[in-house]
């Protein structure tokens, strides 16, 4: 029954169309819309046509009926449009007609020509459902590079923007604790995720901020993958940085925060205020799914 009411729209709209541009052939000009093609693409038909070159020829008219929106489209185009992308189509309507009517200057309109494809597949998408907020101790963070005077790691996850916490810097008092290679937090997040994104806080009163950041990703806190690298991060004191959501491969349970470079002149160590981390819930829509 829907494959027969949609063959009626079909039928209708095209004849309603094609009737409207033919009431009165005394008024119907010799000029005429021609060399149509219509390509087929995923959720979209890609229309192209010779350019009418006539100075009577004023501009044309192109309508098809939208299944989803459930009426007729018109659009409008100058003598020199020759091409026309439609989108938000589905595959599961069948062919799409477009009726092309040519207007010259008097108002007069040429005899309606058409052309009907079908687009190939809409391509399905996610959606985010929700974001939930990964809960962390101080338990579940570690760092290679606690400055002992100031700013330890458990300020990183307090909720006050206030506090901070500082890598290491005063190698002069204690030299035994300076860390090899770069500066990093790691964090444990007891669960296994594919989809996250982060907030950080820089510290309010300034200090050496991140700059350039690779982050890196553990199934076991030993083993670790470089996931990406951040670079131009904000050096205002008090400014965030929200990424992008990360779309992971293979899943992680772990994730390291090491500064490659910080804003101060004595690299590489860095303070930031406060980090939190979401797991992404995403839901695939397919929108040939009726």
């Amino acid at each position: 029954m829907n494959k027969i009411l949609k063959s009626l729209a079909i039928a209708l709209s095209v004849c309603g169309l094609l009737c409207a541009c033919e009431e009165s052939d005394d008024n119907h000009t010799a000029l005429q819309v021609s060399g149509i093609s219509a390509e087929a693409l995923p959720g979209a038909i890609e229309l192209r046509w010779q350019e009418v070159n006539d100075d009577n020829f004023l501009y044309s008219e192109m309508s098809y009926y939208d299944f989803g929106k459930q009426k007729t489209v018109t659009k409008k185009f100058s003598r020199y449009a020759t091409s026309c992308r439609i989108d938000s189509l589905l595959n599961r309507y069948g062919d799409y007609t477009f009726v092309f009517t040519s207007y010259d200057v008097d108002g007069n309109q040429g005899q309606p020509v058409s052309i009907s494809r079908q687009c190939q597949k809409a391509t399905a998408y996610y959606v985010t459902k929700e974001e939930n907020k990964i809960a962390l101790t101080e338990a579940q963070l570690s760092t290679n590079a606690q400055e002992p005077s100031e700013g330890p790691i458990a300020n990183l996850i307090d909720g006050d923007l206030n506090t901070y916490f500082q890598s290491f810097w005063d190698e002069w008092s204690f030299p035994e604790l300076k860390p090899a290679g770069y500066h990093n937090v790691a964090f444990d997040f007891r669960k296994d995720v594919t989809a996250i994104r982060f907030q950080y806080w820089n510290r309010k009163k300034g200090g050496s901020l991140p700059q350039k950041v690779n982050l890196y990703g553990s199934t076991d806190g030993e083993s670790w993958r470089l996931i990406q690298q951040l670079e131009n991060l904000p050096s205002d004191p008090g400014s965030s940085f929200s990424s992008d959501l990360m779309l992971l491969d293979d899943p992680i349970s772990h994730l390291k925060f090491e500064v490659i470079e910080g804003t101060g002149i004595y690299n590489p160590f860095f303070c930031i205020a406060e980090i939190e981390f979401y797991e992404v819930v995403r839901e695939l829509v397919d929108p040939e799914q009726e």
